[in-house]
């Protein structure tokens, strides 16, 4: 029975941003216990795989979702914030479709950071466009950072 969504990356699904995954071994266990459903918001927002990384310009996901803020991708300079926007809006439908009350979440992502994010290319505190959605619908976050290799 599903209990929780989980950042696709962290159970092992080539889903970042570069194409590689950030498997959490406790969180791959649940997964295949079928605990968790994964999801990569990036890529249900219609982001490809791999993909430019995306860096947010004046402030975390919160700002950006007040229209203070944006997220740019760090090669070509263009305005991506409607893929993340999109990406987040999937999630929440999904999360309400299930009725489901906790989220696992990859720390650092634009879309999943759910402490700490890039902003302006400093790593501050803040949260990415998908926690930050699915905090203000109560859903509970815990933010994983990837394994040290």
């Amino acid at each position: 029975m599903i209990k929780a969504i989980v950042s696709a990356c962290l159970v092992g699904l080539r889903t970042r941003y570069d194409g590689n995954s950030s498997p959490d071994p406790e969180l791959l266990e649940m997964f295949r216990r079928g605990e968790l459903l994964p999801l990569c918001p990036e890529q249900l927002g219609g982001l490809p795989t791999p993909r430019e990384p995306f860096e947010f310009v004046g402030g975390d996901g919160e700002a950006m979702l007040k229209g203070q803020a944006k997220l740019i991708g760090k090669r070509t300079n263009t305005d991506g914030s409607r893929f993340f926007i999109r990406g987040a809006q999937e999630v929440l439908k999904v999360v309400k479709f299930l009725n489901i009350k906790k989220a696992y979440l990859k720390e650092g992502s634009p879309s999943c950071g759910v402490n700490w994010v890039h902003v302006d290319g400093k790593i501050v505190k803040g949260c990415g466009v998908t926690a930050c959605i699915l905090k203000m619908h109560g859903v509970e976050l815990e933010g994983r950072l990837p394994p040290k290799k």
